[in-house]
């Protein structure tokens, strides 16, 4: 498994090889996140972690590792466990099922959570986070639990005094197995820059049809910290418009999701905020429905993107049952010398 190194930010990490990197980074981890069968002898300390109940595809254990250009502090607030330096802020949040609150109930609740931490550390602004649903396409009282999960947050966005339009973070959401639901995110003293997509409907404005409220993200956001110019691009799937394209049908799903992945980095060029030539590191996480897809959608990535980008192959449900794949991805700029 190729690593991406960078002096503050993201990289993949093989199991074997990740006790080294956390011991190598002389205490300046934000966060970790480990995908695969658990390892009952892993110990991440004071330090944010989770176990995401996804099988890993064509490799063993993955650890997605977040770094920081300096010595963090870690704490735990509220049941999130959360590390700081002097810019961002790293968390992560695990919850069980709640038998006696629908799941949007239960996401409103603990999203609130989220919001009174990083407002009470001084990080009120989200950049980036991700979801990992158990039974996301669960039926509940005639509401799809993915739905419950955009209707939940959605509230707490607006109950928390949160600027949807222009300012949602990057995110995805996809399905795990059944079990706890686990949330991390990167929130900064410093709002980042959101980014849409103009192929597509900005997901918080869908109508009707994908839900009672639309999806509370961001296609993209720029956002610097520790001297690194960092575009973070949300979970992107086979969609135009609103509408899902090309069912069924995994390598046109692949294309046009690798078309929308171009089409936000373009936005982001002629937003100024980024120059596509100056990427250092891109890195690439897979979710796909089924395990035997990812030579379909390795083969189309790696002749978009080139062979040397950083790339984790996960199986997950993803939010509508139509489609077979999903990708997300954070690229890093080269500083000028």
């Amino acid at each position: 498994m190729q690593q991406t190194l960078t002096a503050a930010g993201l990289r993949y990490v093989a199991a074997d090889e990740i006790g080294a990197a956390l011991e190598a980074s002389g205490g300046a981890v934000l966060g970790h996140l480990g995908f695969g069968e658990p390892d009952p002898n892993h110990h991440a300390g004071s330090v944010p972690f989770a176990w995401v109940d996804l099988p890993t595809v064509g490799v063993g254990r993955v650890f997605e590792l977040w770094a920081s250009h300096a010595p963090v502090r870690t704490e735990l607030t509220d049941r999130i466990r959360v590390a700081r330096n002097d810019q961002v802020l790293f968390g992560c949040l695990q919850f069980d099922e709640d038998t006696q609150a629908d799941y949007d109930t239960l996401i409103y609740r603990n999203y609130c959570l989220i919001f009174d931490c990083i407002d009470d550390l001084g990080f009120p602004h989200l950049l980036r986070a991700w979801h990992y649903v158990p039974d996301i396409h669960l039926d509940e009282r005639g509401l799809e639990r993915y739905k419950r999960f955009s209707l939940g947050r959605h509230e707490a966005f607006v109950a928390k005094g949160r600027t949807i339009s222009g300012s949602a973070p990057a995110a995805s959401a996809v399905g795990k197995r059944p079990g706890n639901t686990v949330i991390c995110f990167l929130a900064a003293r410093h709002p980042g820059t959101a980014i849409e997509n103009p192929r597509q409907i900005s997901a918080y404005s869908y109508p009707a049809q994908h839900g009672p409220r639309g999806p509370t993200f961001s296609r993209a956001l720029f956002a610097p910290w520790s001297g690194t110019p960092q575009l973070y691009i949300s979970g992107t799937a086979s969609i135009l418009g609103h509408l899902s394209q090309h069912a069924g049908d995994a390598r046109a799903q692949a294309g046009e999701t690798i078309v929308n992945l171009r089409s936000v980095m373009a936005e982001a060029c002629k937003d100024g905020l980024i120059d596509a030539a100056a990427f250092s590191d891109r890195l690439f996480k897979v979710y796909l429905r089924q395990p035997e897809l990812r030579p379909v959608v390795e083969t189309r990535l790696h002749k978009a993107f080139g062979p040397g980008s950083s790339i984790v192959y996960l199986q997950a449900d993803i939010c509508r049952r139509e489609l077979l794949l999903e990708i997300e991805a954070v690229c890093f700029m080269r500083q000028p010398d």
